[in-house]
């Protein structure tokens, strides 16, 4: 597949994951879109294409900040699925708009904060 059609059907993908009420659907379609955008073979992308790129993760990054305050009852899983983006896939972008927008930094840290105090009780008793 070219890398035009690669961007083409990961922006296809994040649009989906914008519209997707399921969360769990919208962090596979997330997902997917960041693995086929990383899967462009660096050699075969021009700089304009390498920029397009970049500019598409930092977007849906702020888009997936701003929406994460209605990800309110997902699953621990779901959750897991996302932090997992956030801390991996995204991190670079995701440590950028948290640095520079208080408002996606308060979302990021409400979110981490639904699961995040669980988790680290229920390690906690695994430990004691």
């Amino acid at each position: 597949m070219s890398v035009a059609r690669d961007i083409a059907s990961a922006r296809a993908l994040f649009q989906k994951a914008e519209r997707e009420a399921d969360p769990e659907l919208k962090a596979h379609a997330l997902d997917d879109a960041l693995a086929l955008l990383a899967s462009c073979d660096p050699d075969d992308v021009s700089d304009a294409e390498r920029e397009l790129i970049a500019n598409l993760r930092l977007a849906h990054t702020r888009q997936l900040l701003a929406q994460l305050v209605s990800l309110t009852s997902i699953s621990m899983d779901a959750w897991f699925d996302y932090v997992g983006l956030l801390f991996g896939e995204v991190r670079g972008e995701v440590e950028l708009l948290v640095g520079n927008d208080a408002q996606l930094r308060e979302n990021y840290d409400r979110f981490i904060g639904l699961w995040g105090n669980v988790l680290a009780e229920i390690l906690k008793r695994d430990l004691s």
